[in-house]
């Protein structure tokens, strides 16, 4: 019977020293809101002229403690059983209603109202958890290579500077006091982003001059988030491709004009640069502010393609060009057959005479025809007609030369001339014919190589002009590096590690 007595003994020692408590709690707060009137509407001041000092600090984990001193909530720890801390709903007490004002979603209502702590020296602590949305400029210049300034503004829309004087908060550190000037980041609730990454992350409470102190906008306490972006992700997908895309519009020079496909290679990379045009829009926001860089190159090489592509029809219209049609005059010659290729180290098969290993060119004809007619003026027409012939008769060939007329005899002359008369004019014209024909080719094969030149001096002008834009154009965002100190003139890291000690 002793066991079951004892445990009804502890049960009701602890039933009785709870009802105590609750009871001690509830009078407390009967003492601090109904017998001493309090009234959340007023000021936690003793005079009108004073001000309540709040204190503020952010957390990366959707948090903002704000703390404060109201005397009304003090009371003797000893005469209410010993209790140090009360926590009380949020309605109850007179806060301070500190907003975002920067905010992007247009409420400045927090998304839990959790009760506020109150010690028994009145000084009031509450945490509440909220999603803050900023809305803050957002610079795309240098887009893939750009970091950002993004602000939190928090001040007070209902009281002034006169009423509530905003501070960080102070916290303490082997019996000295610093503030804490940076947005405390919290190792268990914060997860990296995989896009952005934080560089600097100070606060600071700012006055405006020009505001006066009886409004609003005196002051606020304003927390920076100085982000940059990660840019492996775009250089991946977007940068490479289309680097080598554009790179690629130089083998257009190396394609032989009758081939055919010069052009069509160079409207091919031109359709692909425009369809990573339309990615690369789809990925920023849509603003007329400035042209991120990536941007800025696809429209350069979409601009130098463009050339390409109307010097590609210039050099097929000069390599389809003939005799017939246009004159190819002796300056064009000396600079495009002479000059260029000379300073181009373009090589030139040799006209003296084929070197080893080299293709025997087409000789003249003018020799064969020489000969020709040499051999008409040494054998009769009959020998002409009929010495093959003889020759498959089986007859033997002729070894005596053709009919020598005497010299004496004109009309022997006479008629010989006669006789050879048609087959030299036939020889003549074959002559002829054979000479303008080579001198036709000899100038449409000018015409080759002086598409040729052009096409050998286009590619000398557009690869160092397509190296040195993407290498300018990349470069600045390779530069554009976020400053080493969060402000301006300020030496100060706002960081963890330097702390300023009051």
């Amino acid at each position: 019977m002793e066991g079951p007595a004892l445990i009804l003994a502890l049960l009701a020692t602890l039933f009785v020293s709870s009802s105590w408590g609750l009871n001690e709690e509830e009078r407390l707060i009967r003492h601090l809101f109904e017998e001493r009137g309090y009234d959340k509407e007023l000021r936690p001041v003793a005079h009108k002229e004073d001000s309540v000092h709040i204190t503020l600090a952010l957390t990366l984990s959707n948090l903002i403690s704000l703390g404060w001193t109201d005397s009304r909530l003090q009371w003797n720890a000893s005469e209410f059983g010993n209790i140090s801390v009360l926590r009380l709903p949020p309605d109850m007490v007179w806060v301070p209603e500190i907003v975002l004002e920067n905010n992007n979603d247009g409420s400045f209502q927090i998304s839990y109202s959790c009760n506020v702590l109150v010690d028994d020296t009145g000084y009031v602590y509450w945490l509440p958890p909220a999603i803050f949305r900023s809305s803050c400029p957002i610079s795309v210049t240098y887009f893939p290579f750009d970091w950002q300034n993004c602000s939190l503004k928090f001040s007070s829309l209902k009281y002034t500077a006169k009423e509530i004087t905003l501070s960080l908060k102070q916290e303490k550190e082997d019996n000295h006091t610093y503030l804490v000037e940076w947005i405390i980041i919290d190792p268990e609730g914060f997860t990296e982003n995989g896009e952005w990454e934080i560089v600097h992350r100070p606060a600071r409470v700012n006055m405006d001059p020009s505001a006066p102190p009886d409004s609003t906008s005196h002051q606020d306490v304003t927390f920076y988030l100085i982000i940059r972006r990660k840019p492996l992700f775009y250089i991946i997908n977007i940068l490479v491709p289309c680097v080598l895309i554009s790179f690629m519009i130089n083998l257009v020079f190396y394609l032989p004009a009758d081939s055919g496909e010069k052009t069509s290679v160079a409207i091919s990379v031109l359709l692909a640069q425009s369809v990573f045009l339309l990615l690369i829009s789809k990925r920023l926001p849509a603003t007329s502010m400035a042209i991120p860089l990536i941007g800025k190159f696809l429209l350069f090489g979409m601009v130098l393609v463009a050339m390409v592509v109307v010097i590609c029809v210039i050099v097929l219209n000069i390599h389809f060009r003939t005799p017939s049609t246009h004159v190819l005059t002796e300056g064009v010659k000396k600079l495009f057959l002479d000059t260029l290729p000379r300073l181009l180290h373009m090589s030139r098969p040799a006209e003296e005479g084929p070197s080893p290993g080299a293709l025997i060119r087409r000789s003249s004809s003018l020799g064969y025809i020489s000969k020709a007619e040499e051999y008409f003026s040494l054998k009769s027409r009959s020998d002409l007609m009929f010495e093959k012939q003889s020759e498959r008769h089986g007859l033997a060939r002729r070894l005596t030369t053709a009919r020598q007329p005497p010299a004496s005899s004109e009309q022997a002359q006479q008629e010989l001339f006669n006789e050879l008369k048609p087959a030299v004019d036939g020889a003549n014209f074959i002559v002829n014919h054979m000479r303008d024909q080579n001198n036709y080719n000899e100038e449409k094969d000018s015409w080759n190589q002086v598409a040729r030149t052009v096409d050998r001096l286009c590619l000398f002008v557009v690869t160092p002009i397509m190296v040195v834009g993407t290498a300018w154009i990349f470069l600045q965002g390779v530069y554009n590096q976020p400053p080493p100190q969060p402000f301006p003139g300020d030496p100060f890291s706002y960081k963890e590690k330097d702390k300023r000690f009051i």
